[in-house]
């Protein structure tokens, strides 16, 4: 921390009243230090600052820093990026009934809208696209931001192919690069096609325990949104589940639609280890119908293991119960 970013951050706690929270999520990491780093310094700055650390809940949340629920710092908010960030911090904190006035076309959204903006220290764009995103996340609860590092954090970089910054991605399917017009972004987020739906979108209906809503919005749409058999093949049980919850729904409501997954399913099967094997074969159970039964009879003889071979026949009496009702 450069001597203008400490006076900066000191004559903001000299301006506020009341306690600072944040949530440090640690895991040990290389990427984790620097904000562990920047998380210290700035709680030695002033003991209104309370910062809570904790391990990672699952092996797909990455280190961040945590400004209320729906925004995550997954970089180390200096230089340019300081002021957005304390920004941020004072409108978390403020009255409830400072929000929802500033973009009103945003206040009846009722489905979760997850944005990443990718950044990079030297960026001198960056800091203004944080800074007008950033209050999207006060404008309803239904949508959340990461601020990420591209260059401190390059796994997530490569994955999301970013070439360069600043990038804003909605949804995995929807993104801007370079200066974001504002008036688009919002269009965009109120009017998505439910369909392409990213799996972060999905997973915030899961954790909210709207696993119902999920399963309604594919029925109405008529088609299993591709980003839930992504969920259904996740390597975390917690993720699966939820995701599995939500094709027992479909499937109880509508099994025709609800076997329209299983062709994918059967295609991922080779691909994920034998405990997602046997949550495949568990949807395929609920969802299928005789046809099915080939694929599953094969892997009843000749899965290696003796839990999935028990599955595999679970499955093949769930069809023929279902087709007996």
């Amino acid at each position: 921390m450069i001597p203008f970013d400490r006076q900066q951050i000191e004559a903001w706690i000299e301006s506020r009243t009341g306690d600072i929270d944040l949530e440090l999520i640690a895991d040990g990491s290389e990427q984790a230090k620097p904000l562990a780093q920047f998380c210290d310094e700035l709680t030695g700055m002033g003991s209104g600052i309370k910062i809570k650390k904790r391990a990672p809940d699952s092996n797909a949340e990455g280190p961040a820093i945590l400004v209320g629920s729906r925004l995550k710092y997954q970089a180390v908010p200096l230089g340019p990026e300081l002021k957005p960030f304390l920004e941020a911090i004072d409108r978390s904190v403020g009255p409830a009934g400072a929000r929802q006035t500033t973009v009103p076309e945003l206040a009846s959204l009722d489905i979760p809208a997850h944005l990443q903006v990718y950044i990079a220290p030297q960026c001198p764009h960056c800091p203004k696209t944080v800074q007008k995103l950033l209050p999207l996340v006060q404008a309803n609860d239904n949508i959340s931001i990461s601020v990420i590092d591209g260059a401190l954090f390059t796994d997530m970089t490569d994955k999301a192919v970013i070439k360069s910054v600043p990038t804003v991605i909605l949804d995995t399917d929807f993104r801007w690069t370079g200066s974001v017009d504002m008036t688009e972004l919002i269009e965009t987020i109120v009017n998505r096609d439910p369909v392409k739906l990213g799996p972060q979108t999905l997973r915030s209906f899961i954790d909210d325990s709207r696993a119902s809503d999920l399963a309604r919005m594919m029925i109405a749409a008529g088609a299993i949104f591709p980003a839930l058999i992504d969920l259904i093949t996740h390597d975390l049980w917690s993720i699966r589940l939820g995701a599995m919850v939500v094709a027992e729904e479909i499937a109880y409501e509508s099994r025709p639609l609800a076997a329209t997954m299983i062709p994918e399913l059967e295609k991922r099967f080779s691909e994920v280890k034998e405990t997602v094997q046997g949550d495949i074969l568990y949807v395929i159970g609920e969802a299928g119908d005789t046809s099915n039964i080939p694929f599953l009879s094969d892997i009843a003889e000749s899965a290696a293991g003796a839990d999935l071979k028990e599955a595999a026949i679970d499955a093949i009496e769930a069809i023929n119960e279902n087709m007996n009702r």
